[in-house]
């Protein structure tokens, strides 16, 4: 399954392009005119123009062109992505599948937004861990080191906070690399266990040095060099433990999860609410940092205490899966802690090695190969 993959190559280049966001700006932070400003955003453009040739370049959706009755083209977009011949059995598979899929769809008839709180088809249910998945990952508490992690890094003491967030965004690209690696392969239950786990302890530590141990003799006092050495070290553990779970799976989970036949709705709405606690926690977090400090951070060790229990409780698993397969899964309510052991009924009774055969790792991922077949 390369899925999970392919999808968090969205998350890596946000990653890169943050990075690079942090030198621009620290390569102008002397200036003392608008250039400081205006280097920066009129960079922004370049990548704008990278974007459009890239698009050019990019296959059409063989699920999009089936839907369009356009099947040769379908044949041939599968087989481009996976670089075999549009003729090879095994494209021919793909491309049957997709269609049987999508004339079950069709069946149905258009999606109406009404659909979107069905219970019976199990959609309410998705649309909420969709919702809440995206809630969750603003909650964490990534963007209060995103957007003021220079102002944080002052507070501790460090003359240049730049340089700091610089080393933030290293972090977070790398960490992005191993994700992109081991996403199919772990599965996305455990990594978002464990990574609501380790920001958990992160920043349970990180606050609780800031609200005991940097100001030793009061706020009005010098700051602890050694405690903020500690808060940025620890920091960079959450950002690890942020960039190699949360961040791309979150995406992943709410790509997968819905029907083709809602998914355009269902995604906007989940997304929307990704942007609004994005905006809010943005908004407000200026205003309770400069009236309780660093117990901000117990704050968001509450809502990723909240984050584990959801994910264990509700959330099933879905590495390995085809969108139908997922539907399937959601029909006969599979328990989420139970769902890693499911086997669908198209593979039920398919040998484990058959089954191993079907598989691909990141090598070949990274190779845009189709696997052993």
């Amino acid at each position: 399954d390369l899925r999970g993959g392919l999808v968090s190559l969205y998350q890596l280049n946000m990653t890169f392009g943050i990075f690079l966001g942090y030198c621009s700006v620290y390569g102008t932070r002397k200036y003392d005119n608008t250039a400081q400003w205006r280097v920066p955003l009129g960079l922004c453009f370049l990548w704008a123009l990278i974007i459009i040739i890239g698009m050019l370049l990019v296959p059409e959706s063989p699920r999009y062109l089936i839907e369009c009755e356009r099947h040769e083209e379908a044949r041939a977009s599968i087989a481009k992505i996976n670089k075999v011949s549009p003729e090879d059995p095994w494209v021919l598979k793909q491309a049957d599948e997709i269609n049987a899929g999508v004339l079950a769809q069709r069946e149905l008839g258009e999606a109406s937004w009404k659909e979107l709180f069905s219970v019976k088809t199990k959609v309410l249910q998705r649309l909420i861990t969709g919702i809440l998945v995206q809630t969750f990952l603003q909650l964490t508490g990534e963007n209060y080191f995103f957007f003021y992690g220079t102002t944080i890094f002052k507070s501790v003491g460090l003359t240049d906070g730049f340089e700091t967030s610089i080393v933030l965004g290293t972090v977070n690209f790398f960490s992005t690399i191993i994700a992109v690696m081991v996403v199919d392969k772990i599965g996305r239950r455990k990594c978002l266990l464990f990574g609501a786990a380790g920001m958990m302890a992160c920043m349970v530590i990180f606050a609780s040095i800031g609200v005991k141990c940097l100001y030793p003799h009061g706020r009005d006092g010098p700051s602890s060099k050694g405690a903020g050495n500690a808060m940025i070290v620890f920091t960079c553990f959450y950002i690890f433990c942020f960039a190699t779970t949360w961040a791309p799976v979150a995406y992943i989970v709410v790509a997968e999860s819905f029907p083709s036949k809602v998914k355009s709705r269902a995604m906007s709405i989940s997304t929307a609410c990704n942007w609004l606690w994005q905006f809010l926690i943005g908004f407000f977090t200026p205003f309770i940092t400069g009236s309780i400090h660093f117990y901000y951070g117990y704050v968001f060790v509450g809502c990723l205490v909240a984050m584990f229990l959801y994910v264990f409780f509700f959330l099933p698993e879905t590495i390995g899966l085809s969108l139908e397969e997922i539907q399937l899964l959601y029909e006969e309510g599979i328990k989420p802690w139970k769902s890693a052991s499911w086997v669908p009924p198209s593979r039920r009774g398919i040998s484990s090695e058959e089954s191993k055969t079907e598989k691909k790792d990141w090598k070949k991922f990274l190779k845009f190969s189709k696997g052993s077949d």
